[in-house]
């Protein structure tokens, strides 16, 4: 531990820690490699010591654009070690959105998987200051250095960057969409990642022979904070690339698997598996579901079919650096007193405090709507090269939300609104004025207003609501197929509506909150 005694571990600390008290256990399995965690930190420190040799200074960007693989994980680690700042990119944007990122981050390195060899290529032009590329899994690929061969020319030492560290130095910018259209860098610090994963730590009781499936991807909040806190209680991490029931199925039952984390889209289509019950799951103890609303009904089900008490939930951010408050295993319950806290999301989670305010900052009583507002170590450092957006949303040591809730007798929060214009569809952040934005170049619309309506599967789904232009003419596909050529595939409508006008307020601006309320009406959940 350097700097004293007030000095946290940094994230690179979880790994060398790991190597040295767990150095032959299998730490981390994708597909058919495993890793022990000695085999896991030299590759890791290969990597970290090929990057500082590159010229890369103190703080200097790297993005990463791949699907859930050992190399991702290595990145993470050998960044963070190497006093670097990482940038996750998401391989479902479209061209556009992923060379803002890169760009807008002034990421220097570009390490990226072979299968999306066309789609850098197809940036390379809008990202000139990439001033190096190394290509995961090559598989014939031209152009860019090799990963594997990169590894090889550099020491497995532990790198020297590590003793200049300092808790507060920025380790990650995580891109989330922003409410008003473009994606918002949420600086990370070391601290801010340490928290939080102490937090989760505590709060879901990891110990060293849990095992969890990551079935999230590594470029989400919600891939990297698993890999944390079960690399921290050195447990073992099992890769997933893409989410197939039978294959999760398989695998809790053969590993052994003891937590998973899962978006409501993806517990629904478990326990909707007709098979479900030929699978052995007793190795289960925690199955978390968050990232995206999800009916009551639903999580009923799924507690009917794989016991009540085996659920975890509650509310997250990626200012946050994951969570902020936590429904425990233990308060989810069918009958008695505690069913009736499972619209909630919980309480404050371990090391968090959270609180419902009114528009003055003031604590809300019971029953009354107010915004979530949060403070911890676990809040991040603000957005990157946005001070006016990071002055908006961190205010004096508060993480303001924009989340709108209640609060009960007992202190469980209720979320009933947002007071920012996003869609959770899911998992994934949508903001509707980027999809309104593409909406509105369409020769024949007016008006449009794009909301989240309720989706069985998907817990949220896009919805637009259109006025066209007097004389002109669209159809719902048409305007469909439109944002297809302009939005990632999950941020275009699902659905649209027209109307010959769109409803206003006394202000003249478009009622939104009016017309979510007629698709949510009657609901036990309005998000």
């Amino acid at each position: 531990m350097k700097g004293g005694l007030s000095q946290m571990l940094s994230v690179g600390d979880i790994l060398r820690r790991d190597a040295k008290l767990y150095g032959k256990k299998i730490g981390l399995i994708d597909g058919d490699k495993r890793f022990s965690y000695a085999e896991l930190n030299h590759r890791v420190n290969r990597l970290a010591n090929g990057l500082i040799r590159s010229g890369l200074e103190k703080g200097s960007k790297v993005a990463v654009m791949a699907n859930n693989c050992h190399e991702f994980v290595e990145a993470y680690f050998a960044i963070a070690k190497a006093g670097l700042t990482i940038v996750p990119v998401s391989a479902r944007l479209s061209p556009e959105e992923m060379s803002y990122i890169i760009d807008h981050s002034d990421a220097s390195v570009l390490i990226y998987q072979g299968a999306f060899q066309k789609s850098v290529e197809g940036i390379r032009k809008d990202i000139p200051q990439v001033q190096h590329y190394l290509c995961i899994r090559k598989g014939g690929q031209g152009g860019n250095d090799d990963y594997e061969s990169f590894l090889q020319e550099f020491t497995e030492d532990e790198p020297k960057t590590q003793d200049a560290l300092n808790e507060n130095d920025m380790v990650m910018i995580m891109y989330t969409s922003g409410a008003t259209g473009k994606p918002k860098g949420v600086m990370t610090s070391h601290r801010n990642i340490m928290a939080n994963t102490m937090t989760h730590s505590f709060e879901n009781r990891i110990v060293p022979e849990d095992i969890t499936l990551l079935v999230m991807p590594l470029y989400h909040n919600g891939g990297l904070w698993p890999t944390m806190v079960f690399f921290y209680r050195g447990g073992r991490v099992i890769l997933l690339e893409s989410f197939e029931v039978e294959t999760v199925l398989n695998l809790v039952e053969k590993e052994k698997v003891t937590f998973l984390n899962l978006v409501p889209t993806t517990l629904i289509r478990l326990i909707a598996h007709p098979d479900l019950g030929k699978y052995n799951l007793d190795s289960l103890r925690t199955i978390m579901y968050a990232g995206a609303p999800i009916a009551l009904n639903k999580i009923r089900e799924a507690m009917q079919k794989l016991g009540e008490h085996r659920f975890y939930t509650g509310l997250g951010s990626t200012e946050a650096s994951g969570s902020m408050l936590s429904l425990h295993n233990r308060d989810h319950a069918l009958e008695g007193p505690m069913a009736e806290k499972l619209p909630s999301v919980g309480r404050d989670s371990v090391n968090v405090e959270v609180r419902v305010v009114d528009a003055q900052g003031r604590d809300v009583a019971t029953g009354e709507v107010g915004e979530i507002i949060a403070r911890g170590d676990n809040i991040a450092m603000g957005y990157w090269k946005m001070p006016e957006e990071t002055a908006e949303m961190f205010r004096e040591g508060w993480l303001h939300t924009g989340d709108m809730a209640k609060v009960d007798r007992d202190g469980y929060v209720y979320i009933v609104d947002r007071k920012k214009d996003m869609i959770i569809s899911g998992g994934e952040n949508i903001s509707s004025k980027e999809v309104e934005d593409v909406i509105f170049r369409h020769p024949a619309v007016r008006e449009a207003a794009v909301i989240g309506v309720p989706d069985e599967e998907w817990g949220e789904s896009v919805k637009a609501i259109v006025a066209l232009k007097p004389g002109s003419k669209a159809t719902e596909q048409e305007i469909i197929d439109f944002c297809k050529d302009f939005l990632s595939s999950f941020k275009k409508p699902k659905s649209v509506d027209f109307l010959e006008e769109l409803p206003k307020n006394p202000a003249g601006k478009i009622h939104k909150a009016g017309l979510r309320e007629i698709y949510w009406r009657g609901r036990e959940r309005q998000i």
